[in-house]
């Protein structure tokens, strides 16, 4: 992510603070036009406006202050300001009255709101951490930078999922994007990543675990089918890793994206025969998938793995994110994992007018850390 500047980030520190003491502002203002303008010109009634933002931009009690004062400055400006003399303008006064109750009632709304949005902002933060669960920055011998966009606003998970652990077998990384959007993708990618985390410990054999994944991903999509889901095959595209400590690798595709191994010598894109995707694989017998590929990494390489967000980000003209050609422009072996993932983001979303289409997953691994 780019950094701030410091000036700019000072300024908005400033205009928060400054923000909550408009109301106050506009009392000063209200009652000074009072009395610096001709008898026929009054603005003592305006003042319901005080409490009216106060209840938009500070606390109940601010607002309830700003109500009070509000009133009381009402009652007593109404004497000196009525041509009359004896005469007082009552309905003014109930105006302000009320413009105080309703905006004591407003920000005790607002309030609530804000409370209720607050919790719930917790509880996505929690379904984030057990869906893309934090990890070190090495993880058995494996450098980790991951990053994830967002297609809805204001979210921060969805259908794409992603982890690493370290097994007895070699340190194993996954990356799916689950079919279908909504809560109901969160949960089917919720599944993928707990399956994987026991199955990645407990087969020895890869296609096994991989096995493991989608005949979960088929059990939840019979339950989504009994609950009153439409009938579907629910399944994911998936790509499973597994890091040897000698600098093998081994790769299962399941019908995804595949990955970009960058390096001082350039990129080179495994482009593997693959298997159907997780949730469809019973469909062919264990006999007709590919064999497991196998590739040697060196040190200074990294690999790319990413959901088809990341190729299918399209910008205001429709075209779609030229993923390969902006890898190629900007291999550089002495850049870290993390510099190529930020960048990455930072280009995809630039591509995508700040907002994709659909979610964008992305891990950046490094063997030999």
């Amino acid at each position: 992510m780019s950094a701030t500047p410091i000036g700019g980030e000072g300024n908005g520190s400033v205009l928060r603070q400054a923000i909550p003491l408009l109301p106050g502002v506009l009392f000063v203002v209200l009652v000074v036009v009072d009395f610096t303008t001709p008898d026929e010109f009054r603005t003592d009634t305006m003042l319901c406006l005080v409490p009216m933002t106060a209840s938009s931009l500070t606390s109940v009690g601010a607002t309830t202050i700003y109500a009070i004062v509000s009133a009381l400055t009402f009652s007593l400006l109404d004497p000196l300001l009525n041509e009359g003399g004896d005469a007082r303008d009552w309905a003014g006064f109930v105006v302000v009255i009320l413009g105080g109750v309703i905006a004591v009632v407003t920000a005790l709304l607002r309030t609530r709101l804000q409370e209720r949005v607050s919790r719930l902002g917790n509880v996505v933060e929690h379904v984030q951490r057990a869906l893309l669960p934090p990890v070190p920055p090495v993880v058995g011998g494996v450098r980790v930078a991951r990053g994830y966009l967002a297609a809805e606003r204001d979210a921060e998970v969805g259908g794409d999922v992603y982890d690493i652990v370290d097994t007895p077998y070699g340190t194993r990384a996954f990356i799916a994007d689950v079919q279908g959007k909504g809560l109901t993708a969160v949960g089917a990618g919720g599944a993928l990543v707990g399956t994987f985390g026991e199955s990645a410990c407990a087969e020895p054999d890869l296609w096994a675990a991989g096995g493991r994944m989608g005949d979960r991903l088929e059990r939840f999509g019979r339950t989504q089918i009994q609950l009153g889901a439409p009938d579907t095959d629910w399944f994911a595209t998936a790509l499973l890793a597994q890091f040897g400590a000698d600098g093998w690798v081994e790769l299962v595709n399941y019908g995804h994206e595949p990955p970009a191994l960058i390096g001082p010598d350039g990129v080179r894109w495994i482009d593997v025969d693959p298997a159907l995707p997780l949730g469809l694989a019973g469909l062919v017998p264990k006999e007709g998938r590919p064999p497991v590929f196998r590739f040697r990494m060196k040190p200074t390489e990294l690999l790319l793995l990413y959901t088809d967000g990341t190729t299918e980000a399209r910008d205001d003209a429709g075209r779609f994110f030229p993923l390969r050609e902006w890898i190629a422009e900007h291999v550089d072996a002495h850049r870290s994992g993390e510099a190529l993932l930020t960048d990455l983001q930072h280009a995809l979303l630039e591509h995508g007018g700040g907002r994709l289409t659909d979610d964008a997953a992305l891990m950046v691994l490094r063997p030999g850390a």
